[in-house]
């Protein structure tokens, strides 16, 4: 009679392989279970932003966000989703409109770390938000005019001048929105005591019509900074002057001056100060001067200095005192300089000339010392009568001297 099946060995062994293999499959489930977790913080990523920029568009908010998927799946799949970049990819390639966006998040969308492979059974139960939401707006450039504010001190003795900036605009770039409510962009200088010029690249702020900072990080600024220069410059208060040319028998010892205003404030550099004492506002000839003589005079100053004041002219009074006029007439005519083929006669046979000095002087000077010289060098080179400027010479007396200007009529004709 033949064995029974308990008692072949073989009927153990495979007894005993298939107790081993269902041990197996139940520790395996037991020691990697299916469960639901919630994977956060999952990034957010677009695709096709060069087509939103090819149409002048762009995302202005919403770019940076992320979600939570919530996923069903074994604990060893979970283990390496936790240790990978997952993240959801939206195309925006097809919008062709700006306003605010709605794409639904679909397992398409998604793609998970490259330790997940095909057979890994990854269940996507749903996920938050739903959507991702944002917005496109147009993109915009525009120049706005830089500003410079200072909120230091200056040092006494010294003034702060204007501004400069370099560029004078800065373009600011992005959404249109934000774009269209930039004022201008304000450069701030916060030295104390300064009594050098500043002078150096300086970032910015954007300021709205409203007066405030308006800080977003999708604008784009170009350049992004500015070289500013403030100029500081010494102060320093100088006296007018003029430049006194005697003649007509008075030197600057007979003539009183006033000068209104008697100095300025000027302003410059520290070189440009150290000798500058005084400015002359130009000549004054004595010999032009009748007794009296009130004029204006233009207060020019170097170009390299600043006329603080703001004062552009000065009144200069001349009275010329202690001496003696008198007038006597004058016959003794000449020419020089005659042109050729020209004939010139004098058609004023006299003049009335004034001459000026102490009273002694005066008094010994005769019309016999005075002569008419008339330079025909600059004269028209045509027939008839002309009024031409003359010299009146005073001859034997250094203490005498002839006052004012003289013209005499001359008749020009062929010869």
């Amino acid at each position: 009679m033949g064995k029974r099946i308990t008692d072949s060995r073989w009927f153990y062994i495979i007894i005993s392989l298939l107790l081993a293999f269902v041990l197996w499959i139940y520790v395996g489930k037991e020691a990697n279970p299916i469960k639901t977790s919630t994977l956060s913080g999952v990034q957010v990523v677009f695709s096709g932003l060069e087509k939103l920029e090819e149409r002048g568009l762009m995302i202005s908010e919403g770019a940076d966000q992320t979600v939570a998927l919530r996923i069903l799946t074994r604990k060893d799949v979970w283990t390496r989703l936790n240790q990978g970049e997952t993240t959801v990819t939206i195309d925006v390639s097809g919008i062709t409109e700006p306003g605010e966006q709605s794409i639904s998040i679909t397992s398409r969308n998604i793609s998970y770390p490259r330790s997940i492979t095909a057979t890994d059974s990854i269940d996507l139960q749903y996920t938050s938000p739903g959507a991702v939401s944002f917005t496109v707006s147009k993109w915009d450039s525009r120049q706005v005019e830089v500003r410079g504010v200072f909120e230091g001190s200056i040092a006494d003795g010294y003034q702060r001048g204007e501004f400069s900036m370099a560029p004078e605009k800065v373009t600011v770039s992005g959404p249109q929105e934000l774009v269209e409510q930039i004022d201008y962009a304000k450069v701030t200088v916060t030295q104390t005591d300064m009594n050098t010029t500043y002078s150096q690249d300086t970032t910015y702020t954007l300021i709205d019509f409203e007066g405030n900072i308006l800080y977003d990080s999708e604008l784009v600024t170009d350049p992004e900074t500015v070289l500013v220069t403030l100029p500081v410059e010494k102060l320093k208060e100088v006296e007018l002057t003029v430049d006194v040319i005697p003649g007509g028998g008075a030197t600057a010892d007979d003539a009183k001056i006033e000068i209104e205003p008697r100095s300025i404030m000027v302003s410059g550099s520290d070189a440009d100060l150290e000798n500058l004492d005084s400015v002359s506002l130009g000549e004054i000839n004595l010999a032009n001067v009748f007794g009296s003589l009130t004029q204006s005079l233009p207060i020019q100053l170097d170009s390299a200095l600043t006329n603080v004041s703001g004062i552009t002219e000065a009144q200069v009074t001349v009275t010329i005192q202690g001496l003696t006029t008198k007038i006597l007439q004058a016959n003794n005519i000449s020419f020089i300089n005659k042109p050729d083929g020209y004939v010139p006669e004098a058609v004023t046979q006299s003049c009335s000339v004034q001459i000026r000095g102490t009273e002694e002087a005066v008094e010994a000077v005769t019309s016999s010392q005075l002569r008419i010289v008339a330079d025909l060098s600059q004269v028209e080179l045509s027939t008839g009568s002309q009024t031409i400027p003359v010299k009146v010479y005073l001859d034997g007396s250094s203490e005498v001297g002839v006052v004012g200007e003289y013209n005499i009529v001359v008749s020009i004709t062929r010869e």
